[in-house]
């Protein structure tokens, strides 16, 4: 188990530095070759055709789970018949993507998205190519879920890296030549699709004798994978609820400047959340495999190490990325004015949230026992967007991201709940750690902002100097109060127990 994990935390270091050079390399060649408004509208517009994804359906992770338990249990059977039809109902819904990429020809996407500064053409052109290149992914993520049946998790977060990156690095040099944007559309389109056939070939050879087509499918399984992947499509609606849909309220309500900052802000935040998802991601396969032959000592000790990790990691990730965002504003985007102390801290506050939220829901989403969890995220983000429209009108940037707070802890909250069903009311699970993270973020918060607010009229160096102590602190108090060391010696006694 352990040499698996430490596989899937290599893949995800790959994974992170390609999210790093997306979300760090892409908006300031955006900023500098086409300005803040085209910028803000090529997110708008990128933010829109991205609900696309949402016709996977969540039949992907369904697929990958079910079919690694059934093989785990050498239900062979039952295996075909599901990855067939899983298959032929993926496929479905990608010919419905299509027709839907088709039909923005039809539709007047310049004036619903309140975009001026795009041509109508280019408009229905980038959104078209945006749209292929999500079905390519959708296909593309089914393929590469398969890679945890062979038990290669790790090539299944390999694969989708090099998509991203590829179609990451193709934007830098178009954006240097300022082309238009549906060229940059179609240039990421022809690399995700070569990249995906790449991987096929690769699982193809590692399945052996396993099925990768249509066989087996049939009308019986597509119908009884229709219900649990469809709570999956509404785990997943939360990207575009989260991620998407705020973009499009802040532009229709304070227009394309404020979307900048809070995408900026969010991509600094981001980056500590891409940091503690190394741990969550790493062990998901494990929650299967253990669930898979009901070893509920393991998964309950998987559980308890890995909430000790994401926790302590929360405050230093979250605070570290706080502390730095001067620097990194500076150095990055040459803009340090678009630092706002208050934006941030709570921006800070939120990436926390969504970091225990994130953790505690695979739990459920690695042991398809998702129902709960897909009402708790669909509904109560869909209620988070409706809420915020008003507070965004009349408090701003800063209303929308009060009321996003209160749903992502709200969230949190009743996820823990359904990991406690999970684990049977297990007396070892309870809001203690939840506790003392809420404690360590409000106390160290308003000193971090204090540190900020005494080195920011300093030079770069002493910004440097007193965020790097501000971590060191943080560190030293998470290490203590979430028993980190317990971690590390149960890490050694099993590297050892290992060994050959």
């Amino acid at each position: 188990m352990i040499r698996r994990i430490i596989k899937m935390l290599g893949a995800m270091g790959g994974g992170i530095g390609a999210t790093l050079i997306t979300q760090f390399l892409l908006p300031p060649a955006f900023l500098h070759y086409y300005g803040v408004s085209k910028y803000g509208e090529w997110l708008v517009l990128s933010a829109a055709i991205s609900y696309l994804a949402t016709l996977n359906f969540g039949i992907t992770n369904y697929a990958s789970n079910e079919l690694t338990m059934l093989r785990k249990r050498g239900e062979m059977d039952k295996y075909r018949a599901l990855q067939g039809s899983t298959l032929a109902l993926l496929l479905c819904m990608i010919c419905a993507g299509l027709a839907i990429s088709s039909s923005v020809f039809l539709l007047p996407l310049p004036r619903l998205l309140h975009l001026s500064t795009i041509t109508p053409m280019e408009v229905r052109l980038t959104a078209f190519f945006l749209g292929l290149q999500v079905m390519v992914n959708i296909l593309a993520g089914y393929y590469d879920g398969l890679f945890m049946v062979v038990e290669k998790p790790h090539l299944g977060i390999v694969w989708p890296t090099a998509r991203r990156l590829s179609a990451a690095l193709i934007c830098i040099p178009m954006a240097v030549l300022r082309v238009q944007f549906h060229v940059i559309a179609i240039g990421q389109f022809a690399a995700v699709l070569i990249i995906m056939l790449f991987a096929v070939s690769d699982l193809k050879r590692r399945m052996g004798k396993l099925p990768l087509g249509l066989q087996g499918a049939n009308w019986k399984t597509t119908k009884a994978t229709l219900a649990p992947s469809g709570m999956f499509a509404m785990i997943y609606t939360q990207n575009f609820l989260v991620y998407q849909a705020p973009v499009i309220l802040l532009q229709w309500i304070l227009g394309p400047a404020v979307v900048v900052l809070f995408s900026i802000s969010r991509t600094i935040l981001a980056t500590a959340r891409q940091m503690l998802a190394f741990v969550t991601n790493a062990i998901a396969p494990e929650i299967t495999f253990s669930f898979a032959v009901r070893d509920m000592k393991k998964l309950l000790n998987i559980f308890h190490y890995s909430e000790k990790i994401v926790f302590a990691g929360i405050p230093i990730a979250n605070l570290g990325a706080f502390l730095f965002s001067p620097i990194l504003l500076r150095i990055w985007l040459h803009k340090p004015l678009l630092f706002d102390p208050f934006t941030y801290a709570l921006m800070a506050l939120i990436s926390g949230a969504m970091s225990m939220k994130e953790h505690k829901q695979f739990f459920q989403f690695s042991t398809n026992t998702h129902k709960r969890l897909a009402m708790i995220l669909f509904f109560g983000n869909l209620l988070m967007i409706a809420v915020s429209v008003p507070f965004t009108i009349k408090f701003g940037l800063h209303g929308f991201m009060f009321v996003w707070l209160a749903s992502e802890l709200s969230q949190m909250a009743l996820i823990y709940r359904e990991n406690k069903k999970l684990f049977n009311d297990d007396p070892s699970i309870s809001f203690i750690p939840v506790v003392k993270l809420a404690l360590v973020m409000l106390v160290s918060l308003p000193i971090c902002i204090g540190l900020l607010h005494y080195a920011r009229q300093r030079s770069m160096t002493v910004v440097g100097g007193v965020a790097a102590v501000g971590v060191l602190m943080v560190a030293v108090e998470a290490y203590y109060v979430f028993g980190l060391k317990d971690v590390w010696n149960e890490f050694r006694r099993r590297m050892q127990s290992s060994a050959p």
